[in-house]
C-alpha cells in the first residue's frame, strides 16, 4: 500500500553522499585491515607450520619406539587375549567399577 508521504512504502532508505576524502579514508582503513590480517596470518603460519612438523616427527618417533618395545607374537602363533568374564544374572544389578 502506497501513500503520498512515503512513495516507496514503509521501507524507505535514506542515502547520504559522502565526500571523496571520507570514501578514500574508509578505503585506506579497509586496505590497512586486510594487509594487517595477511601479515598476522603469515606470521602464524611461519611459526605454527614448523612446530606442527616437529611435533609430528616426535610423535612418529615415539610411536615407532613403543611399537618396537612391545611384545611381538612369533610368526605362525595365534594371538591370544586372556581375560576373565563373569555372566551376570538378569536380577542382579550391575556394579560400575
Amino acid at each position: 500500500m502506497m501513500n503520498d508521504r512515503h512513495p516507496f512504502g514503509a521501507f524507505r532508505v535514506r542515502t547520504r553522499k559522502l565526500p571523496a576524502w571520507q570514501i578514500a579514508l574508509i578505503g585506506a582503513v579497509a586496505a590497512a585491515l586486510v594487509i594487517t590480517l595477511a601479515v598476522v596470518a603469515t606470521g602464524v603460519f611461519l611459526v605454527a607450520f614448523p612446530a606442527i612438523l616437529i611435533l609430528d616427527q616426535v610423535y612418529r618417533w615415539r610411536a615407532r619406539k613403543a611399537k618396537a618395545s612391545a611384545v611381538q607374537p612369533r610368526p605362525g602363533q595365534p594371538v591370544v587375549i586372556d581375560a576373565e568374564y563373569e555372566v551376570l544374572p538378569p536380577e542382579r544389578p550391575r556394579q560400575n567399577l
